[in-house]
């Protein structure tokens, strides 16, 4: 009699399980997995937009050598001072622009 009543059980819970895991692949994974598909063509298109502005980077990149001549280390060095003052312009620049902002704003800067 007791070995009835536990085949019952476990049968019970087997058919439980599998229904609770068809309903979570259904309502949880399958979406999710769809979802993840969408995000990796995204990522896909992702990357190949930075590859192409990649290669329409005028600039190449710029790594001084160790072991480089004093005529390649005075370019570099000029180089060097070409990228500050560049920078230290565009700071200027937006100190400039944000001070107007301020004024118009009516505040004291």
């Amino acid at each position: 009699m007791w070995f009835a009543i536990w085949a019952v059980l476990i049968v019970g819970a087997l058919a439980f399980f599998a229904y609770l895991g068809w309903r979570l692949w259904r309502r949880s994974i399958r979406p999710l997995l769809e979802e993840l598909g969408r995000a990796a063509e995204v990522t896909g298109d992702l990357a190949a937009k930075v590859a192409e502005l990649q290669q329409a980077h005028a600039d190449p990149v710029f790594s001084p050598d160790i072991m480089a001549s004093d005529a390649e280390r005075e370019v570099f060095s000029q180089r060097r001072h070409d990228i500050r003052s560049a920078r230290a312009e565009r700071k200027q620049a937006r100190r400039d622009r944000a001070f107007a902002r301020w004024r118009q704003l009516g505040q004291p800067f």
